[in-house]
């Protein structure tokens, strides 16, 4: 009796989804359905889905209509269109799962946070969170763990080399990397310290990579409300808890003295406004949660495909190798780093190609407006935004647009950082947002990726050993999966 109820349930879901809304715009192309629960079923990653799908038609009109979380949204892919949805914050508020689908379990992990939410909780989330994200940062700590990233993966490549085995996977080490510098800076805990939550923490994150969610419950959220028919959804909820638990306790836990800040850690900032009554218990836990997973993922996100695409073009490797070994003394500083043309580049491409979120549809209509002067959008329309859509359009970065191609940013930092500017302020160059909501970590960020992919590639040359078995994982998040790497020593390993 109850697959018949489910079969008559899916049938009505269908009939629903199909059904086209006729106050959507007429003059954009849309996604057939089925494509969407064909490529759910089959997992295939938001990337291949554009790829095969929807660039041809979004290349043309600027603008597509996908299914997407239980609704039709229109998705943006043109700069013109993406400049005016980033310019009128009041117009196209931003919404995150919490404001799409209350009840299930991505609205229990976000929640309202400083990344999804607009208007006054927005500002004032950011006026207490920003001097935490924005601060000077000592990089000695960086410096330290990027080069134990470095030791472990050499030292497993020389155990595994014994063994007549040499391909080293590298996921669980820099995941391990990228949550202990996100712990020490913003939280002020050294996961050294505390194995138990460290372990429990790792643990959770890895088993939410396997899938938070998916299937027919994320193209129907409605199904969400009932976990008991899913057993998908009952997992999603128990990681949900499970994390929440591990991110509350390291908010209790007493920060390292190196990791004072003068009080300006993200935990700090946070616990203080609880305290105070300027935040309510379910942002502090939003933002805590969010800003955890915001610090670590995105940065892991970049460093693995980074790796992977200097793996594939040796030549590219060789000269940034070159640039380290003449430019930079062995006790290094930032600033060393930062006169690294090459190393930005490559920085800046690797986003390019591989932005953390290559789709986002966390905007909404507030008011019926015009899109760029002809397509008609109503109220309370959800708006997706596409960076990889963007970033790899031929008519706004030439014939080679898919090609890794660190030397199209210029040739020496100043004209880098200059065209990264001009690119991001024209909404040609969107990993990181821009306007008003461009991410407050972009420095961190990039002070981060500069000083391990110097700690990695400087004294190591890398070669993937299973090309096409690399493939992009699924969801949300995109970076490659199943990689194996070969490493070879091109000096004296400095401890």
């Amino acid at each position: 009796m109850g697959i018949y109820i489910l079969a008559i349930g899916a049938i009505f879901l269908i009939l629903y989804a199909t059904c086209y809304p006729y106050k959507l715009p007429r003059n954009i192309p849309r996604i057939p359905i089925w494509i969407t629960l064909y490529d759910t079923f089959y997992g295939t990653s938001r990337v291949s889905f554009y790829n095969k799908y929807v660039r041809r038609l979004a290349e043309k009109h600027g603008a597509v209509i996908i299914w997407h979380l239980g609704k039709w949204s229109v998705h943006i892919t043109k700069p013109e269109y993406l400049m005016q949805m980033f310019c009128d914050d009041t117009t196209f508020a931003k919404g995150g799962s919490y404001a799409r689908v209350p009840w299930g379990p991505l609205a229990q992990l976000f929640g309202e946070n400083i990344i999804d939410t607009t208007g006054q909780v927005w500002k004032k989330q950011r006026k207490i969170l920003q001097p935490a994200i924005k601060r000077q940062f000592d990089i000695a700590y960086m410096k330290q763990t990027s080069s134990e990233l470095r030791a472990n993966l050499w030292q497993q490549h020389e155990v595994q080399d014994k063994g007549c085995v040499i391909e080293i996977d590298i996921d669980n080490h820099v995941q391990h990397w990228a949550l202990s510098i996100c712990s020490k800076y913003f939280m002020g805990i050294n996961l050294e310290n505390v194995p138990d939550i460290a372990n429990r923490l790792a643990r959770v994150l890895t088993d939410q990579k396997k899938g938070l969610m998916g299937g027919i419950t994320m193209v129907f959220p409605i199904l969400q409300r009932f976990p008991w028919l899913f057993p998908s959804n009952r997992r999603a909820f128990r990681l949900v808890k499970e994390f929440e638990e591990v991110v509350l306790e390291i908010s209790k836990l007493k920060a390292d003295d190196t990791s004072s800040a003068d009080g300006n850690l993200i935990r700090n900032r946070l616990n203080v406004a609880l305290e105070d009554g300027a935040i309510s218990d379910f942002h502090y836990r939003s933002n805590m949660k969010q800003l955890l997973l915001a610090g670590f993922e995105e940065v892991e996100s970049v460093l693995l495909s980074t790796v992977m695409l200097l793996a594939k073009n040796p030549q590219i490797q060789s000269a940034l190798r070159a640039e380290m070994s003449s430019s930079v003394p062995v006790q290094y500083s930032f600033e060393d780093l930062d006169k690294l043309p090459l190393l930005l580049a490559v920085i800046l491409e690797t986003l390019r190609l591989h932005p953390p979120f290559p789709s986002l549809t966390n905007r909404y209509t507030t008011r019926p407006v015009l899109l760029g002067g002809n397509i008609s959008l109503p109220a309370g329309i959800w708006i997706g935004w596409n960076a990889y859509a963007v970033h790899t359009d031929t008519q706004i970065w030439g014939s080679d647009a898919l090609e890794f191609r660190p030397n199209r940013w210029g040739k020496d930092v100043s004209s880098i950082y200059g065209m990264f500017r001009v690119q991001q302020a024209k909404a040609m160059f969107i990993p990181f947002s821009t306007r008003s909501r461009t991410c407050l970590g972009v420095s961190f960020a990039l002070m981060q990726l500069k000083i391990v992919l110097y700690e990695l590639f400087s004294e190591l040359e890398w070669s993937i050993c299973n090309d096409n078995m690399t493939t992009l994982r699924k969801g949300p998040l995109v970076n490659p999966s199943q990689c194996k790497f070969t490493l070879k020593r091109t000096r004296q390993l400095v401890p």
